[in-house]
């Protein structure tokens, strides 16, 4: 049999060879992809932006499980909502980010940090609402002086915890404001205070 004949012979059947073999190529999972998918970890992470001091039933609502390929996932990230710690967040968190312990703080005050106190003070609208409107939590307390009325500040980098809302204030109308202020400068607020001489000041 001449080589020519040969091919013609055996053709077909190395023709359905090699389509059988190709198609238990395609139908065949590819080991690196399996090997990826399977490497993937779960990890808390937040569906919205949300700020600093809120509590773990708003992050709960706004917080998924993603997998996550482990060299993209941070230390100490939590892999279920069940691992989230009651408090709040220990600062703003943006939309993404992962979620950790340290992403917690025990309550409101420890997150903004060591060495605050917070406390309240009664303030006309226009003493404080301006400031938060414009510049938001963090403002810088102000006094007027009893004595000659100059105005210095008294405590800087104050952090507003509480407040009403701002678009619910009418002017002129009195509002109790929870403020956190370094502890140092808690005697002289609370001096201001008592004479309705603080103001809080933005920017």
């Amino acid at each position: 049999m001449t080589p020519l004949r040969r091919m013609r012979k055996y053709a077909p059947a190395a023709l359905a060879f090699a389509c059988a073999l190709g198609g238990t190529l395609l139908v065949l999972p590819r080991t690196d992809a399996t090997a990826d998918a399977e490497s993937r970890v779960p990890v808390v992470v937040l569906t919205a932006t949300l700020p600093r001091g809120a509590g773990t039933d708003e992050v709960r609502r706004h917080a998924e499980v993603r997998e996550l390929a482990p060299e993209a996932v941070a230390d100490g990230a939590l892999a279920s909502l069940d691992e989230l710690p009651e408090g709040v967040l220990a600062a703003a968190t943006a939309s993404g980010q992962q979620l950790t312990d340290l992403s917690f703080a025990a309550d409101r005050v420890a997150a903004i940090g060591p060495g605050y106190v917070v406390t309240s003070v009664r303030l006309a609208a226009e003493q404080w609402l301006g400031a938060v409107k414009v510049a938001g939590t963090t403002v810088d307390a102000w006094a007027i002086s009893e004595d000659d009325g100059s105005v210095a500040p008294i405590a800087t980098g104050a952090i507003v915890v509480d407040a009403p809302a701002v678009d619910d204030v009418q002017p002129g109308e009195d509002a109790v404001v929870a403020i956190a202020v370094r502890r140092e400068s808690l005697a002289e607020v609370l001096r201001a205070a008592t004479h309705a001489r603080v103001w809080l000041v933005g920017g």
